[in-house]
C-alpha cells in the first residue's frame, strides 16, 4: 500500500484518520498543471470512441460490481469482481436497448431496467422493462411489462429480500385517469400483486427508508389550463400506519412546483422542493409527526441538480449547478457531505475543479463506489473504503472512462455570464485552445431539447475535438434552457426563431468583444434542437457566421407538428403548440426550411434515415428548398436514429466536421502530433449539388 502523494494531502482536519491510497495503475486524476504552449492532436477514436464502463454498481455486500458498457448500438451490463478481474455473468439485451440502471434488492440477484431507443441523442425512449437475475446472469424473470402501463421502483423493502415496491400508473386514456397504484413484485417468479393503500388522484409516490408510502402528490391541469400550470396537492401519512392526509402548505399557489426528494435517514423528515417563493428550487423540510414545514434552503433562480442518497435511500445533501456544482447539506453532521469532502480533499481537489458522482454504498455504508471527472478529464471509477469497519481507510482506483485520453492535450471549460441585448441575465461556458494566440477562429455548439436541458461545466468531447483542432468554443444556455428555473424555462415559449436565436448572436459576439473569437472565422453547430438552432441563426444573422453544421436537426416548424412522435401523443401536441405556437405563418416565418435564400454560409447537413424523433421530412423539406435555390451544401445520410450510435457512422461524422471546418476556418494553429489517427487524413468533402 502506497501513501499518495502529499500535494493530494491537503485539508485533512476534517478527518479522523489519515486516508490511503491503494494503486493498481497510477493514480489517473492529477492537479491541472501548467498552461502549455503545445498539444498533441487527439485522435477521433480515443475521443469519440464507446467509454470502456459507462457506469458501475455495487453489490450491498460489497464483494461485486455491475460495469456496464457499450458495444456499438446496445449496452452490456457485466457482473465483476471488486478487481474487475473475472466475469461472474452479462447481460445484453440486443441492438438500440439501452441499459438504464441496475438495482441490488440482494447481493445475490440483481435487477435490471431496460428501454428501447432511437438514437444517440434520444433521450424519450420506449417505457422501461425490468428484468431480475441471479449475478451469473441465469434465472432471468421479466418484472414488469409496460405496455400502456408505466412503473416506477421506489423501494427494495429491506424486510422483504424476495420483493420490491413499485407504482404502476396507466396511460390517461384509461378509466382511472392515470392514478398511481401500489404494488409488490416477487423478484423470484416476477408475481405482482396489489397492496392499495395509494391516495385517490396521486401521480407520484415515494417510500421512506423502511419502505413505507408516505409522501405522494397529485398533479390537475385543466384544458384552459397553460402547461405546467396546473394544482400541486400534497399527500403524507404520518406514520406507517397512518391514513393518508392532504397536507396544505401556506406558501402554495397554483401553477408552482412541488418535488418530492426523500427522508431523512429515520423518516421522521420529509424535504420537497418548490418554487412558490422564490423562483427557484427551494427546499422544505416537513416534519411527518406534525406536518410542520420549514424552509431550510432558499434558491432564488436555480433548478435542483441532484441528490445524495445514501444506501437506504435517505438524502441529506443537495446539489445545484450555476457554474461549478455545490452542495447543500439538509441536515447537520451530513455523512453523505463528509464523503465528498473526504474525497476532494483526498485528491486535493475543489468543487471547480472535479465532479463526483457516487454510484452506489455498500449495505453497512462502508464502501462507495464513485466517479471522479472534470473539464479535463473524462473520469475514472474508484472503490472507497471508509473504514467505519475497522479497517484501514483507502481508496482504490478501478478504470478509466476513456483510457486513450491524456488530461494534459485538454483545455479548460470556463463558465462566464453575460445580459443579452435585452437585459436578461445568461450563463454559460467557453474553451480555448491550448495553442496559438487569440482572436480564434470559433465554433459555437447549440445544446438541444431546448426546453429543460442546458449546457454543464464538466468533460465535453466535442468541444475538447475542436479546442484540440485550434478552434475557440461556446456553449450558452439560451432562455428556454433548462437548470435556471421555471419562469427562464418558459421564457423560450413561443421564440425558438427569435430571442432564443438572438442569444445565441449575444453569445457569438461576447466572444468577439472579449478578444477570443476571430469575427471573420465563425461557424456554428448542433444536434436536434441544436441543429435547428444553427440553421435559424445562420437565417437571422446571414453576415455573422462562415459556416454551420446541422445534425439531426428540426428545419421545418410546420413540419415538426405533423410528422415523428412527438406529435403523436395530447401531452406531445400541447407541448409543441407552447413551445412553437400555433400560427402557420408565424411557425413558416422561423423555419430555416422556408428561408433559405437568407443563407449566406456554407452548410453540412447530417441526418439519421431511421430517426422517428425528428424523422427525414426535415431533411427532405430543407434539402428541397435549398436545392431550389441552387445552393450546394455537404450532405451525410446513414441509416441510423436520433443521432449516430454505430461508431463507423460517428467517426465518418466527426471527419467530415473536421475537414468542413478547416476547409471554411482555417485555423491557424500548427498542432502537432506522435500519434497516429485517421483523422489526419479527414475524409474528403461530398457535395450535394443543386439540381
Amino acid at each position: 500500500m502506497l501513501l499518495i502523494s502529499q500535494k493530494y494531502l491537503k485539508s485533512m482536519s476534517v478527518f479522523t484518520h489519515v486516508l490511503f491510497i491503494t494503486f493498481m495503475w497510477s493514480l489517473p486524476f492529477s492537479a491541472k498543471s501548467v498552461e502549455v504552449k503545445t498539444s498533441n492532436l487527439i485522435p477521433i477514436e480515443a475521443l469519440f470512441d464507446d467509454p470502456q464502463f459507462s457506469s458501475m454498481s455495487l453489490s450491498p455486500d460489497g464483494k461485486l460490481i455491475a460495469a456496464k458498457y457499450r458495444e456499438g448500438t446496445s449496452d452490456t451490463l457485466a457482473i465483476m469482481d471488486v478487481e474487475l478481474t473475472t466475469v461472474k455473468g452479462s447481460i445484453n439485451f440486443g441492438e438500440y436497448r439501452r441499459i438504464t440502471r441496475v438495482m441490488w434488492p440482494r447481493s445475490d440477484r440483481f435487477i435490471v431496467g431496460y428501454q428501447k431507443f432511437v438514437g444517440y441523442l434520444d433521450n424519450q425512449s420506449s417505457a422501461e422493462v425490468l428484468v431480475a437475475y441471479d449475478v451469473d446472469g441465469t434465472n432471468g424473470r421479466q418484472l414488469t411489462v409496460p405496455k400502456r402501463s408505466f412503473y416506477r421502483v421506489i423501494s427494495m423493502l429491506p424486510d422483504e429480500p424476495n420483493k420490491i415496491l413499485v407504482t404502476k400508473t396507466h396511460a390517461f386514456d384509461y378509466l382511472d385517469d392515470g392514478q398511481t397504484k401500489l404494488f409488490t413484485i416477487n423478484i423470484e417468479n416476477g408475481k405482482e400483486d396489489y397492496i392499495a393503500g395509494e391516495p385517490r388522484g396521486a401521480q407520484s409516490i415515494i417510500a421512506d427508508t423502511f419502505g413505507n408510502p408516505r409522501l405522494a402528490t397529485a398533479y390537475i391541469e385543466k384544458d384552459d389550463d397553460e402547461l405546467g400550470k396546473g394544482m400541486v396537492k400534497l399527500f403524507l401519512k404520518a406514520t406507517p400506519t397512518s391514513d393518508w392526509k392532504k397536507v396544505d402548505l401556506d406558501i402554495y399557489q397554483k401553477g408552482a412546483s412541488i418535488r418530492l426528494l426523500g427522508f431523512n435517514n429515520d423518516s421522521t423528515i420529509a424535504y420537497i422542493t418548490t418554487n412558490v417563493e422564490f423562483g427557484g428550487d427551494s427546499i422544505y423540510a416537513i416534519e411527518l409527526a406534525t406536518q410542520k414545514s420549514s424552509l431550510i434552503f432558499r434558491e432564488d433562480k436555480l433548478n435542483l441538480y441532484g441528490t445524495g442518497p445514501m444506501f437506504n435511500g435517505s438524502i441529506d445533501v443537495a446539489g445545484y449547478m450555476p457554474d461549478y456544482a455545490q452542495y447543500i447539506e439538509l441536515s447537520p453532521n451530513s455523512e453523505y457531505k463528509h464523503v465528498v469532502a473526504t474525497i476532494m480533499s483526498t485528491f486535493g481537489k475543489g468543487p471547480t475543479e472535479t465532479n463526483i458522482n457516487t454510484y452506489s454504498f455498500s449495505q453497512d455504508n462502508n464502501l462507495v463506489l464513485f466517479r471522479l471527472h472534470s473539464d479535463v478529464n473524462a473520469g475514472g471509477y474508484y472503490l472507497m473504503n471508509r473504514g467505519l469497519d475497522g479497517s484501514d481507510p483507502n481508496i482504490r482506483f478501478l478504470a478509466n472512462v476513456q483510457p486513450g485520453l491524456d488530461e494534459q492535450d485538454m483545455a479548460d471549460l470556463i463558465p462566464f455570464k453575460f445580459n443579452a441585448r435585452d437585459g436578461v441575465e445568461l450563463n454559460g461556458y467557453y474553451m480555448l485552445p491550448k495553442t496559438g494566440e487569440a482572436p480564434y477562429p470559433m465554433v459555437q455548439i447549440v445544446h438541444g431539447g431546448p426546453h429543460g436541458v442546458r449546457d454543464y461545466w464538466g468533460f465535453n468531447r466535442e468541444a475538447q475535438f475542436l479546442a484540440n483542432r485550434g478552434y475557440a468554443v461556446v456553449m450558452v444556455n439560451f432562455r428556454g434552457s433548462g437548470g435556471y428555473g421555471d419562469e427562464f424555462l418558459r421564457s423560450g415559449y413561443g421564440h425558438w426563431g427569435s430571442k432564443m436565436i438572438d442569444d445565441k448572436t449575444d453569445a457569438t459576439l461576447w466572444m468577439v468583444e472579449q478578444g477570443f473569437a476571430d469575427k471573420d472565422r465563425m461557424c456554428i453547430y448542433g444536434g436536434s434542437y441544436g441543429g435547428y438552432g444553427t440553421l435559424q441563426s445562420l437565417v437571422r444573422e446571414p453576415d455573422l457566421y462562415q459556416c454551420g453544421i446541422g445534425y439531426v436537426g428540426v428545419y421545418d416548424l410546420v413540419e415538426m407538428k405533423k410528422s415523428g412522435d412527438i406529435p403523436e401523443r395530447e401531452s406531445g401536441r400541447k407541448y409543441l403548440d407552447a413551445a412553437v405556437g400555433t400560427d402557420e405563418e408565424i411557425l413558416k416565418q422561423f423555419s430555416p426550411a422556408y428561408n433559405v435564400e437568407k443563407i449566406k454560409a456554407d452548410l453540412f447537413i447530417a441526418h439519421g434515415s431511421e430517426d422517428v424523433r425528428v424523422p427525414m421530412e426535415q431533411y427532405e423539406s430543407l434539402s428541397k428548398n435549398l436545392k431550389r435555390i441552387g445552393k450546394p451544401y455537404i450532405s451525410m445520410i446513414r441509416e441510423e436514429g436520433h443521432g449516430y450510435m454505430q461508431t463507423k457512422n460517428r467517426f465518418d461524422f466527426y471527419r467530415q466536421m473536421e475537414a468542413f471546418l478547416a476547409e471554411h476556418l482555417q485555423p491557424d494553429v500548427q498542432v502537432h502530433t506522435n500519434l497516429q489517427s485517421k483523422s489526419v487524413t479527414p475524409l474528403p468533402l461530398q457535395t450535394a449539388n443543386a439540381e
